[in-house]
């Protein structure tokens, strides 16, 4: 073969090397067009879920704790429990002095009744002397009664009106004190009641139990350790409620909107696992905002960075259930903005109804308390 026919022979060939990667470039166009400009994708994502902190309630020694990190506990499990030297002695202190005020009401309501029956003795004695005074001062015109007898009558009317009015005050008094009341609802026994109340709220929170379902972190109490109301004793975290928190580049938010669905991809189990969600809620306001030092474009010192958007994205339960995932893991998500426009952009499908967003430990210590103070009341 001539040199000039092997010269054309490559030159055609490179020709359609041309064309060919031509062909596959608007390939590679219309295919970023048509599908994956549909989607928002970034890894710049993590597993997001409610951290519950688990408080002490009243201060106190510790001694005894019943769970340790990992440990899986249930609503009103016990977590540990504080000494009840103290807080034994103040009830037992509440107890005697709703006790006492109980006896105190019941003695005034008797006096109610003695000071009446006495008003009625001497106004009976009164009436008498009255009589009496009458006839004997028909009988002095006769003769038939002294003057001094007359003189003394009127002198012990007059004593016995005091000592009816003296009587009379003291019933006003005590009828103050118990007046349209009994031992059920008279404010110094409700005063001794919600005393003794707190008293044994205070002596059940000793124990501390667990106000969610969820599983031990962060353990901090110890045998023996001194602790103060509000000290962070360990954390529980539910993890049949999680979702993730998806960090998108301000450029991309265009078509993101709430309802839209979403792969969300993990690594932890050796393979790339595909979780399937959608978003839920789209952030008010970027990360920067909350930081210590959020941004001042107004200094003049600025420089344009790209911001990032939180994205709240919910997960299955049943894929979570399969395949846990834990807060803090790293994930990767894709978005699929083709439905965007049907959408609206600021309906927020963000929902606080699961059971880590509310604990039922503390509906009945009231109730409890109360019937403790009630028994207290019947038995004085």
């Amino acid at each position: 073969m001539s040199q000039a026919m092997k010269i054309k022979t490559r030159y055609r060939r490179l020709r359609y090397v041309v064309v060919l990667a031509i062909m596959l470039l608007l390939l590679a166009v219309v295919y970023e067009q048509l599908f994956l400009s549909a989607h928002v994708r970034s890894d710049d994502a993590y597993v997001s879920g409610n951290i519950i902190p688990v408080q002490a309630l009243v201060p106190g020694v510790v001694v005894r704790v019943d769970v340790d990190n990992s440990m899986q506990v249930h609503v009103g499990q016990p977590l540990l429990e504080q000494e009840h030297n103290l807080a034994y002695e103040h009830r037992e202190r509440a107890a005697a002095a709703l006790a006492e005020a109980v006896r105190q009401i019941r003695s005034q309501i008797a006096q109610v009744s003695q000071f009446a029956a006495q008003i009625t003795a001497l106004q009976a004695q009164h009436d008498k002397l009255e009589a009496d005074l009458a006839r004997y001062v028909e009988a002095q015109a006769g003769g038939a009664v002294s003057s001094q007898k007359v003189s003394d009558t009127r002198a012990d009317l007059l004593v016995l009106e005091h000592q009816i009015r003296e009587a009379q005050a003291h019933y006003e008094k005590a009828q103050a004190l118990v007046a349209r009341t009994d031992t059920h609802n008279n404010p110094l026994i409700l005063q001794k009641r919600a005393d003794f109340i707190e008293s044994d709220i205070e002596y059940r929170r000793a124990n501390v139990v667990a106000p969610v379902q969820g599983y031990v972190a962060n353990r901090r109490a110890e045998a023996g350790q001194t602790v103060s109301a509000g000290q962070l004793l360990l954390n529980l975290i539910p993890l049949q409620d999680l979702w993730v928190t998806a960090n998108i580049k301000e450029t991309d938010m265009g078509h993101v909107r709430p309802g839209l669905s979403v792969q969300v991809v993990r690594h932890v189990y050796g393979e790339e696992t595909i979780y399937h969600g959608k978003v839920l809620g789209i952030e008010p306001a970027g990360g920067s905002t909350f930081s210590l030092f959020p941004p001042d474009n107004a200094t003049g010192n600025y420089i344009h960075i790209v911001e990032r958007i939180p994205v709240r994205i919910g997960l299955q339960v049943a894929e979570l259930a399969a395949r846990p995932l834990r807060p803090g893991m790293s994930v990767s998500v894709d978005i699929d903005t083709h439905n965007y426009s049907d959408l609206p952009v600021l309906r927020s499908q963000v929902e606080a109804r699961s059971a880590s967003y509310s604990t039922s430990i503390y509906d009945q210590e009231m109730a409890m308390a109360a019937a403790s103070a009630d028994r207290i009341i019947d038995q004085n």
